[in-house]
């Protein structure tokens, strides 16, 4: 078991890099540790908040080029697994030309990014837009959680559970919008025949 100066000397040394790599997997609880291991005078907030950004954005990249290349290699050849024919294909790219930015902001504040990151991608959103949207949801989110941590740190587990929460609530709220707007669809399309 490594001792409490090996820790600390380890911290010191290569805690931006892990706290970079861990923002990269897990942003928002992330950002909440490193402000707390801010304010016990660890790491320096300014820091600390520029590497979750950074570590954010990197995330939603590598979601974004999974959506980009991962069409024409995957997404295309099993269209018939994915259920993503062209035409689908060709609504999601008008979808992100039209609503791409709300898109993009909707995940940030929602964790639905493993969602719409990679469809944004498959859109072929252009790259510009989305780092622009993708920063301008990032920047304040990231803000609010480093706040959060360096505050009221003490309490992340508590902090982690509400964010779960009520990333589960509003994705919950999206499924049932999205399946009445479905729904209401095939009613129409079906009065019509």
């Amino acid at each position: 078991m490594p001792s409490p100066d090996s820790t600390l000397m380890l911290l010191r040394e290569y805690g931006y890099l892990i706290l970079f790599v861990l923002s990269v997997a897990e942003g928002p609880i992330t950002t909440v540790l490193g402000a707390f291991l801010s304010a016990q005078n660890y790491f320096n907030v300014f820091i600390v908040y520029g590497v979750v950004v950074t570590g954010d954005l990197a995330g939603d990249l590598l979601y974004y080029a999974a959506g980009r290349f991962g069409r024409t290699h995957l997404l295309e050849r099993f269209d018939r697994v994915t259920g993503l024919t062209p035409e689908r294909l060709a609504w999601l790219e008008n979808y992100f030309e039209r609503n791409g930015a709300k898109a993009i902001i909707f995940a940030k504040y929602t964790q639905t990014g493993f969602i719409a990151l990679p469809a944004s991608g498959a859109a072929r959103m252009p790259l510009p837009a989305f780092l622009f949207y993708n920063l301008a949801g990032t920047l304040p989110k990231s803000l609010a959680l480093v706040l959060i941590g360096y505050f009221f740190g003490e309490a992340y587990n508590q902090i982690d559970s509400y964010i779960a929460k009520i990333s589960v609530l509003v994705f919950l709220g999206a499924c049932l919008f999205c399946a009445y707007v479905f729904w209401r669809t095939r009613q129409e399309k079906e009065s019509r025949k």
